[in-house]
This record gives structure tokens, sequence and C-alpha cells, in this order.
């Protein structure tokens, strides 16, 4: 039988010296000049090229972060807990384009200094659960994904409207700054078909600072009612970019499942309807 994470896990864990291990993953953290040599499948050595280019990494470099992650999470659920948090932290505000000094401004209730955003170490001590909720709620992220207690969702979508009146109250609100209209076709099988949503950057002001967190709208399928929506909101709000575009089956299926944030499609080249 061919070895995986699964086997291996089950034929070691009762023998395994897990303290060791431990030790092992939080000490010497040192980087080594020989890089240990690896045999991969070429499909396997392909992809990790592939993505080693996109993220402007070595694949020694990324190879590493992939196999210490892993290794992490198999061992030390509750210190990766910590590190997932802190990460998490840093991807809203590399998403959302917010300095520590925003950030800091926007926590302002909580009295944090900018400083404490540059220090990971500091930073775990001063996010409590009133902040993580506070900043779950202004931009619309998973409670559960922002503490690091799941992989998925990242966000929290919103409810679709039942009525052409509610949609068009949710279209032009005040708040909103940008419009994505998008519609594709994510899964195979029996969950097959033409889905669409809605994706809405707003601006907010929250303790007299400034964020442009986006809702979408939890996607449904597309039928001739929800086309002559579309069709209205294009019309609806003459003062607010609408953008009506067809998502990449894998786009869709990234954003129907959460393992994307919704403003991440604000950033990247989309195929018009």
């Amino acid at each position: 039988m061919k070895p995986d994470s699964t086997g291996i896990a089950a034929r070691m864990m009762l023998s395994l010296d897990r303290e060791q291990i431990c030790e092992c993953l939080l000490s010497n953290r040192q980087l080594q000049s020989t890089p240990l040599q690896v045999r991969y499948p070429q499909g396997v050595r392909d992809a990790l090229g592939i993505m080693s280019e996109q993220l402007s990494l070595s694949v020694s470099d990324l190879t590493r972060i992939l196999v210490e992650d892993a290794l992490s999470e198999m061992f030390l659920p509750a210190n990766n807990i910590v590190r997932r948090l802190l990460s998490r932290m840093e991807h809203i505000m590399q998403a959302h384009d917010i300095s520590a000094t925003t950030m800091a401004a926007l926590l302002a209730p909580w009295n944090i200094r900018p400083a404490v955003f540059r220090e990971p170490d500091r930073l775990t001590d001063y996010l409590t659960g009133d902040i993580l909720a506070a900043l779950a709620d202004w931009f619309y992220l998973s409670p559960e994904w922002l503490n690091g207690r799941v992989h998925y969702p990242l966000y929290r979508p919103g409810d679709w409207p039942d009525t052409q009146e509610a949609f068009c109250r949710i279209i032009s609100g005040s708040e909103n700054v940008d419009i994505i209209l998008w519609h594709g076709f994510p899964f195979a099988g029996t969950h097959s078909g033409e889905y669409c949503g809605i994706l809405l950057r707003q601006k907010k002001e929250i303790n007299n600072t400034i964020i442009y967190p986006v809702l979408s709208l939890y996607p449904v399928r597309l039928d001739k009612e929800k086309e002559g929506w579309f069709q209205m909101a294009r019309k609806i709000s003459p003062d607010i970019p609408v953008h009506a575009v067809r998502l990449t089956p894998s786009q869709a299926e990234y954003l129907i499942t959460g393992k994307i944030l919704p403003t991440a499609l604000f950033r990247v080249p989309l195929s018009p309807w």
C-alpha cells in the first residue's frame, strides 16, 4: 500500500515520542544551508513550480512552509490555532489595504497601539473575543475562521432577498461604492448548474476610521427572474459602478465554498458577462 498522511499517522501515533517531536518543531528554527533532497512525482514538481512562480518563492521555501504547517497541524494543534489567528489578521489587513495605524484606529476602544500589530508575539495577548467578534461583524467574516478554529468558510454571506423590492433596496444602499453581479458554473455532477451572486463593496465609518469591506450575498441558481433583477440593477444606481461578470468555475467554487474573501475578486481581471 502506498504510504499517505493517514497511514503514517495511524502507524506512528502510539509509538512516537510526541514531546520530542514538539520540541523539534518549536526550537531549532534556524534554516540549514544544505537543502534536504526530496524526490517528487513529476506532477507534484510541476504544481510546486507553478505555485512558487506565482508566489515569488523558491520551490524549496514553498515545500518547507507546506511541510512545517502539516507537521504543526498534526502535533501542535493549539499552537497552530494561535499561528492561524495571527496569519488571518495579517490576511484581513492585506486584503483590505489596512495599515497597522489604521487597524489601531479602528480598534481604538481597546487601546491597541500600532506597534503591537508589528509584533506577532504581543498581538495575541490583545486579540480578545470581543475584538474578534467586532472584526468579524465589520468585515462580514466567519467568526470561527477568524479565531482559527476552522479553515473554511472565510466569510459570512448575506441573505438573498426574497422580493425584487428588497433586491432594489440592497443594490441602492448609500454605503455601496462598487458592485459585482456575477454568474458561473462552479460544480459538476449532482450540483451542476448556473449560479449567480452579488458582491457589494461598501464604505463604512467605524470609530472615525474608514474601511471598505465586501458583502457577498449567498449565491443562488440563476433563473429568468434573477436575470431580470440583474438587468434592472445596472440601471438602478447610475453613480455606483456595476460590473456584470462571468466567473471561472474555480473562482465561483472558491467563492461559494468560502475559500476566498469576496474582496479578492475586486483585485483580479474578470471576464464580462
